[in-house]
């Protein structure tokens, strides 16, 4: 329901008071606009719906203040007007300007014509709230003299009811076989019976006969709280079809609808009613021994139940208590819980999904707070650093590191504290190498043959005084054997013939080796990888 002041009947009000006048209002205004939301917001520019939309129209008969700044307008409209439906209320000022609008569901009114038909009344209240509203109207009687519209309160204990019904049979209950559909006689009826249907009370007193379509077919209890009169009464009927929903008609009564059973086209009937044993009072049906509802704890446990004895005294809030003949109390179980949770804290983990489960935090150095994370810092302190020294400390930082036991003496890694970290290394080792000694052994050569040649020799300008010629018939340096010696200027001919060459010894000796690397930035085995997070 929306309702609101205009803005012509807002600009109307400030003029009164601008001026000093008072602030007249004449009659009440009700139609029936089509297509109409009474959930949505009241549109303050716009003015009344068409003539022919215009239902009713009447001055209002009482008004009254509730406060300085609110004061009430009621239209009563009695058993002798109608029909007529309405889903909008306009109060219009002496002026004709519509000053405030309210939108309702769909109202019927009913002409009172004994004896086909009771009628019935409707009042109306308007509320119209602003500054000043008392004194610029002009009102001097206190509402509460006379403002007694019961209308809200009516269909609240309504809703109050049905509620109260829901909570204790749920969406749909029939009792024992009521409302079942079946054959009798070669035609189709709903047995009589109780049911109720989200909190909506229907009641057969007699079977009632049913056509059904064409088969196969599934029939749905189709229920309303509708209004009849001045009262709101259960209607029902059956409806057809593969899906039903909920639904608002458009008078703006909610129907409920429920399954109800299932033919076949040999005429079998399924039903689907969610049945209860129900046959009287529910406090009785409570009360039995047998046929209990699943889950229900409405009778007393005894010591055959449990094989214990008297109960109150076998129980205990100890969770060290190793008594097979005392059951824990909750507080026992949710102590147990804690200790449990509390020997977790602190623990690493990992897990194989991007985000840490409840409880955990990802273990990445953060800095987190130590109130909010008090249990985890009492563990652990600042053994992966201390945060900002005050308020923080830090969490561990496992990413990307394999993680190596805490020696804890055993002296294979000797002098490592809880916590530290190393860097990677490769054990100091050797790497053989050897060359096949080859002995001692010489290397053969050789050089080729000339053949038959001569080797110019090269003389110069020279006296032959003091001069070393050599010696005579040396080969070398031969003299012709004249007065007037010259060099010669070729050696005799030496013939064909090859130079020996020798190569020494080595004796027994290697090869030095030369070794090439291989291998990544890192050394590791083979690996996989999950989030490491830290217990809370």
């Amino acid at each position: 329901m929306g309702a609101s002041i205009t803005l012509a009947g807002e600009s109307l009000i400030a003029q009164k008071q601008g001026a000093g006048e008072k602030l007249d209002i004449a009659r009440f205004v009700l139609a029936l606009v089509p297509g109409l939301d009474p959930n949505a917001p009241v549109d303050r520019a716009a003015g009344k719906p068409p003539a022919n939309q215009i239902v009713f129209t009447k001055a209002y008969d009482r008004k009254g203040y509730v406060s300085p700044n609110q004061v009430i307008y009621s239209l009563m409209v009695g058993s002798d007007v109608g029909d007529w439906d309405f889903n909008w209320i306009g109060l219009e000022a002496a002026e004709g300007v519509l000053l405030a609008v309210a939108t309702v569901p769909v109202q019927q009114k009913r002409k009172n014509i004994p004896p086909l038909q009771i009628g019935n009344n409707v009042t109306r209240n308007f509320l119209v709230e602003f500054n000043g509203a008392q004194a610029l109207t002009g009102i001097t009687v206190d509402a509460s003299t006379w403002q007694h519209d019961f209308t809200m309160r009516l269909n609240g204990i309504d809703r109050r009811e049905r509620m109260s019904n829901r909570d204790v049979f749920g969406r749909a209950c029939y009792l024992a076989d009521s409302l079942q559909l079946e054959r009798s006689f070669g035609l189709y009826q709903i047995k009589a019976g109780i049911a109720y249907v989200e909190g909506i009370r229907v009641e057969l007193a007699e079977p009632v006969q049913v056509q059904l379509p064409a088969l196969p077919v599934k029939a749905w209890l189709d229920v309303a709280l509708a209004r009849e009169g001045s009262d709101a009464v259960a209607v029902w009927k059956v409806v057809f079809g593969a899906v039903k929903t909920d639904y608002v008609d458009s008078n703006g009564t909610a129907h409920y609808l429920v399954e109800l059973a299932r033919v076949d086209t040999s005429e079998t009937i399924t039903d689907l009613r969610q049945s209860e044993p129900i046959t009287g009072a529910l406090v009785k049906q409570f009360a039995l021994r047998n046929g209990d509802y699943e889950n229900l704890r409405a009778r007393a446990t005894t010591k055959e139940d449990v094989d214990l004895g008297e109960l109150p005294n076998a129980k205990s809030d100890d969770p060290g208590s190793d008594s097979s003949e005392i059951l824990a109390t909750t507080k026992a179980l949710n102590a147990m819980r804690k200790i449990i949770a509390d020997s977790e804290v602190g623990r690493i983990g990992t897990f194989a999904m991007a985000t840490p489960p409840p409880g955990w935090l990802r273990a990445n150095g953060a800095a987190v707070s130590r109130t909010v994370y008090a249990a985890l810092f009492a563990k652990i302190g600042t053994t992966y650093g201390s945060g900002d020294g005050v308020n923080t400390f830090n969490l561990p930082d496992p990413r990307g590191k394999f993680i190596r036991v805490l020696d804890d003496g055993r002296g294979i890694d000797v002098g490592r504290v809880l916590g530290s970290s190393q860097a990677d290394e490769t054990r100091s080792h050797n790497h053989g190498g050897n060359a096949a000694g080859a002995g001692g052994h010489t290397h053969g050569a050789w050089s080729d043959t000339q053949g038959a040649h001569t080797h110019n020799v090269h003389y110069g300008d020279l006296t032959p005084d003091g001069a070393d010629y050599g010696t005579p018939g040396e080969p070398r340096n031969p003299l012709n054997g004249s007065d007037n010696p010259a060099f010669a200027t070729a050696t005799t001919s030496a013939g064909a013939h090859a130079h020996n060459i020798s190569i020494g010894t080595v004796g027994d000796h290697t090869h030095a080796i030369t070794v090439g690397y291989s291998g990544g930035a890192e050394t590791r085995p083979q690996n996989i990888a999950f989030l490491a997070c830290i217990k809370y």
